[in-house]
């Protein structure tokens, strides 16, 4: 993932801490909304039923007190019917006030105080009533005892009103300031979501984007310029002022590495042309460029200019892609001859569309009174059919890579050539889109650390199998992080000649 990539990572992840906090919030607050208007609507009859309880009340005590005076039968009655009312509306107070124990004990004091002033007053003014001693019963309406609980009673009343109502008032108040809280609070994640991105945005084109624009223009003029010479500047952070400085010596050490190869080149053709001409001849593999393939190539002697290594590609009469690499026994001169010999046979036979076990047929006779032995790995590609075709005459095994990172390999389908002659087999494998090939010479895989260990096959598949797609369907790209990783490693680098081969085909 590039540091761009990263940073605008970063920046996203930020924001969307933000607005997963914002979300929560504003959950909590439709909860905490949610639930204060259940408090309020639960509070909305219980206040109605408070208000009419007081209004029972002062119907009560009047209808007593009509009762008391004209003795009616009507005045009893509206007065019985004014208490029965008093108790019930009592009871509907209550459930919608369970929750609350400050209401509910008030309500138990009005309930309470109900029956002391129908204990206190209303039974005894009712039992002289019914006596006939109405003197009596007006003398107990008038009676201190009778006023003070009458009072009680409709004090606890209007207290559970009061009450009731600001409770109410209260949850409709705190659902109100909350929605003010939320929208403060709104603003301020805006404004910050804002300011973060703003700042983020102008950090990274400062410290980050603007110095390495200038390091990749230094980069392509050292590149491309002639003899090498633009100096490369550290700009920027340190961390990449630091990758500039290293990328200003490496360009000095080029530079004199470049100085001196080209001495030792024109000193080669000064004192050596016939040599100098048959390595031109020799490391000429032509660049080949088919529709739906990747190719890249590379061969790298042990020993001068001339070694046993070599690969090479043609694009067969139809239409597919048919490529060879091969390794001569020892290293130098002598194997660069018979390596010379038998590279125009292999190419021709497959330019002819010879199968890879005719090709290899072939190229046995040419080592019939030869010392050397020869691995060779013929194959034959084809992208419209999604296959690939292959011969290994004791060659390294090599390594396809799928498009979902299995791996497989090219094993021998039969002994290396030789004076001895030989039997090879041919066979058929998917190369689907995706898919990766990767031939190379012991060389390679011989590398070895400096603890003694090689750069095996299973190393190469690992390493392969770890890179990127984009980077696996590029064979120049993967073959140079190949050979960079194999290097790495080596400490005897040198010791044998080198040469891999790499076919992929995109997706």
């Amino acid at each position: 993932m590039t540091l761009k990539r990263r940073m605008l990572f970063a920046a996203f992840l930020a924001f969307g801490v933000i607005a997963t906090s914002v979300v929560f919030l504003v959950q909590e607050y439709f909860g905490a909304v949610a639930s204060q208007n259940v408090v309020r609507e639960s509070l909305e009859p219980a206040a109605d039923s408070a208000r009419s309880l007081v209004s029972a009340q002062a119907n009560a005590s009047r209808a007593l007190t009509d009762y008391t005076l004209l003795g009616t039968p009507s005045a009893l009655e509206r007065m019985i019917t004014a208490v029965e009312r008093m108790e019930v509306l009592a009871q509907q107070i209550q459930p919608p006030i369970a929750g609350s124990t400050d209401l509910t004990q008030l309500l138990t004091a009005v309930q309470a105080s109900q029956r002391a002033w129908v204990s206190t007053g209303v039974e005894p003014i009712t039992a002289a009533m019914e006596s006939g001693r109405g003197k009596r019963a007006r003398a107990l309406t008038q009676a201190s005892t009778t006023t003070a609980a009458y009072q009680a009673m409709t004090e606890d009343a209007q207290l559970l009103v009061t009450q009731i109502d600001r409770q109410r008032d209260s949850a409709a108040d705190l659902a109100q300031g909350f929605t003010r809280l939320l929208g403060v609070v709104l603003l301020l994640a805006g404004v910050s979501a804002t300011v973060l991105l703003a700042g983020l945005f102008l950090a990274l084109r400062r410290w980050v984007l603007q110095p390495l624009a200038s390091l990749q223009t230094d980069l392509k003029l050292a590149t491309h310029e002639a003899g090498h010479e633009h100096v490369i500047a550290g700009v920027g952070p340190p961390e990449i002022a630091l990758v500039a400085v290293d990328a200003e010596s490496m360009r000095r050490s080029l530079v004199h590495e470049i100085d001196t190869a080209q001495a030792a080149r024109q000193g080669l053709l000064q004192e050596a042309p016939v040599v100098s001409a048959l390595a031109a001849a020799y490391a000429a593999s032509p660049t080949i460029e088919i529709a739906g393939l990747s190719v890249f190539g590379t061969s790298q002697s042990a020993e001068g200019v001339m070694s046993g290594d070599w690969w090479d590609t043609v694009i067969r009469p139809n239409g597919t892609l048919g490529l060879v690499i091969a390794d001569v026994s020892g290293h130098g001169a002598a194997p660069g001859v018979t390596a010379i010999q038998l590279r125009p046979l292999l190419h021709s036979g497959l330019r002819a569309g010879s199968s890879p076990d005719e090709i290899l047929k072939v190229a046995s006779t040419i080592l019939f009174e030869s010392d050397f032995f020869v691995t060779a790995l013929v194959a034959v590609i084809d992208q419209h059919a999604g296959t690939i075709t292959w011969a290994n005459a004791g060659h390294e095994p090599a390594l396809i890579v799928q498009g979902d990172k299995t791996a497989s390999f090219c094993d021998p389908t039969g002994p290396l050539l030789s004076s001895l002659g030989g039997h090879w087999e041919t066979r058929t494998q998917q190369f689907r889109p995706g898919t990766l090939l990767i031939a190379f010479t012991d060389g390679l895989v011989e590398s070895r650390t400096a603890a003694g260990a090689t750069f095996t096959t299973h190393d190469l598949s690992s390493f392969v199998r770890g890179c990127d797609a984009p980077v696996r369907v590029n064979a120049e790209e993967i073959s140079q992080r190949v050979i960079a990783r194999a290097r790495e490693r080596s400490v005897d680098w040198q010791r044998d000649d080198i040469t891999l081969l790499a076919v992929a085909r995109p997706l």
